[in-house]
């Protein structure tokens, strides 16, 4: 599949016609769906991609004519919702869909997740976690019955919204989802980010046309293996980003591993133009992560047609195809190469133009808003 095959929202999709969605569920008491949009209750401690995604859709959808506010549980009744939207896949939200269930309204939820063993491996625990990781992913591989909060979520929602076709398989595959309780909506990122001045963001760090590597500081991002890939590389390279809270002494070795050409920068907030400065700024975005789905930075920098490294796993070749470079996170010579060719490959106009074309917004809230279509 390529990124252009988004349009038709394959065969996840399949078979949700009109003669084959749920019973119609009226709006309750006003003409247009009420929607309420919620992530876990820490998100905004370490906010990452899956905030941006919440918070940028609630945007779009309220401009499509949907009634989509970010939910206030003190304050705003679930029982006055026509659909609740949970976004990430966190144990908490299983007793939220349970109470939703029984107050009738229905539940959609954008789970964010990659399931394979090598990231179960990879994960930042202890050995003993580890191995017992490894070891309920090798028995879910092998019975997607096998009970779990996580398989009982997917099973509660009335349907799952994954950022990409290889995401909605792996829910087939390991948890037994059907098909037609899935609906493939795209990542997107905002056109703005197509133009800005890469002016602001020099002057701030003090250089131009550098390595960026953007993100939330934990051991999943890689930015340690990525750091230690390019020792001995004198091309000037930004981390931006803050550490998530817990991985404080990943940013410190971070920061040991840095060679002087490395520069620090703290996270940006998602309006400031100084984001949309630093991806005009830069020579590459690199990503060479454990995994990626597919990363909104990647997006964003996208719109610009800047040069993208990228890890192997994940769902960023579906995204990008061949107008990106792909990574194995542990190879650190293969990363250093692929970023050195990056760096003097020039701004694409072809991934400009397909990100720009197929991952705004604007189409990941009519993906949305057909899938609430579906179930109201």
């Amino acid at each position: 599949m390529t990124a252009a095959d988004f349009k038709t929202l394959p065969r996840h999709n399949a078979g949700l016609s009109c003669r084959s969605r749920a019973p119609v569920h009226a709006a309750k008491n006003h003409g247009t769906p009420r929607v309420l949009l919620a992530g876990k209750l820490t998100a905004l401690a370490a906010p990452g991609g899956g905030e941006v995604q919440m918070m940028a859709l609630a945007r779009e959808l309220a401009s499509l004519g949907i009634e989509a506010t970010l939910w206030r549980p003190w304050e705003q009744r679930l029982a006055d919702a026509d659909c609740l939207h949970l976004f990430g896949s966190e144990r908490e939200h299983l007793p939220v869909v349970e109470t939703a269930r029984r107050l009738g309204v229905r539940v959609v939820l954008s789970p964010i997740a990659w399931f394979d063993l090598a990231s179960c491996w990879r994960e930042p625990w202890p050995l003993l976690p580890r191995l017992m990781a490894c070891g309920k992913f090798a028995l879910r591989a092998a019975m997607p019955t096998l009970p779990s909060w996580r398989r009982k979520l997917y099973h509660a929602v009335d349907r799952l919204l994954p950022n990409s076709q290889i995401e909605a398989e792996q829910l087939t595959r390991y948890f037994g989802i059907k098909p037609r309780r899935i609906r493939v909506v795209p990542n997107g990122a905002d056109p703005s980010f197509a133009a800005a001045d890469p002016a602001l963001f020099r002057e701030k760090v003090g250089c131009g046309n550098f390595v960026l590597y953007a993100g939330r500081i934990e051991p999943r991002k890689n930015q340690l293996g990525f750091l230690r890939a390019m020792r001995g590389q004198e091309t000037p390279i930004v981390v931006l980003g803050d550490p998530v809270p817990g991985h404080e002494k990943y940013y410190f070795a971070c920061k040991c591993a840095a060679g002087p050409n490395v520069r620090f920068a703290e996270a940006l907030p998602h309006a400031d133009p100084l984001l949309a400065s630093a991806y005009a700024a830069c020579g590459c975005l690199v990503l060479s992560s454990w995994y990626e789905t597919p990363g909104l930075v990647a997006l964003e920098a996208a719109m610009s047609g800047v040069p993208l490294v990228l890890p192997t796993v994940g769902s960023g070749r579906e995204y990008f195809g061949d107008l990106a470079s792909y990574v194995s996170p542990d190879k650190p010579g293969q990363i250093r190469q692929a970023v050195l060719r990056a760096m003097t490959a020039g701004r694409s106009p072809q991934l400009a133009a397909l990100v720009q074309s197929h991952f705004s917004w604007r189409t990941a809230a009519l993906a949305t808003r057909g899938a609430y279509d579906e179930i109201l």
